[in-house]
C-alpha cells in the first residue's frame, strides 16, 4: 500500500512534465514528495542540517508560494531529487505563442488603420482585409521581437 503513494506522485510528476497538468499540488511538492517516499520531517531536517520547525516552515512557505528557488533546490537535493524549473508557454510551444502574438499585433494595426479608413469612407472587403493581414504579419516578422510587446 505504501508503494501506491509514490506511484501516484510519480504519475502526477509525469503529468506536469508532459504538460498535461498545470495546477498546483495542494500540499506542495516538498510535503507530497517527503510523505510519498516515507521520509519524516525529522529525517529531512537532519539531511538539511536544520530543525524540524524550519523544515515545516519550508513546506508552509512553498504552499504560500513564498519559498526561494535556492531553498527548493536544497530540499530537493536532500531528498535525492533535482529541482526542475521552467516557464511553459500556455499555447504549448514558443513558436505557437509567438505566431499568436504576431497575429494579434497585426490585427491591432489593422483595427487602427481601419478606423482611419472609415473616416475617409474607404473600407476593405474581406479578400483585401485577409491580404492586408497577411502582409502585416509578414512585415511584423521582419521586425525585432521586442516590437511585439510594446
Amino acid at each position: 500500500m505504501k508503494n501506491l503513494s509514490y506511484h501516484q506522485l510519480d504519475d502526477q510528476i509525469h503529468a506536469f512534465v508532459n504538460g498535461q497538468r498545470q495546477d498546483r499540488i495542494p500540499t506542495g511538492w516538498i510535503h507530497a514528495t517527503r510523505t510519498s517516499i516515507g521520509m519524516t520531517l525529522q529525517q529531512l531536517a537532519s539531511r538539511l542540517g536544520l530543525s524540524v520547525p524550519a523544515v515545516k516552515k519550508f513546506e508552509q512557505r512553498e504552499q504560500a508560494e513564498a519559498i526561494s528557488l535556492a531553498s527548493l533546490r536544497k530540499v530537493a537535493a536532500a531528498m535525492d531529487m533535482d529541482l526542475v524549473y521552467y516557464l511553459k508557454p500556455k499555447s504549448g510551444t514558443l513558436e505557437a505563442m509567438m505566431d499568436a502574438r504576431i497575429e494579434q499585433k497585426a490585427l491591432e494595426l489593422m483595427q487602427f488603420s481601419n478606423q482611419a479608413m472609415l473616416l475617409e469612407n474607404q473600407v476593405l472587403d474581406n479578400q483585401n482585409r485577409a491580404r492586408e493581414l497577411k502582409r502585416l504579419i509578414s512585415e511584423i516578422r521582419q521586425q525585432k521581437l521586442s516590437s511585439l510587446w510594446g
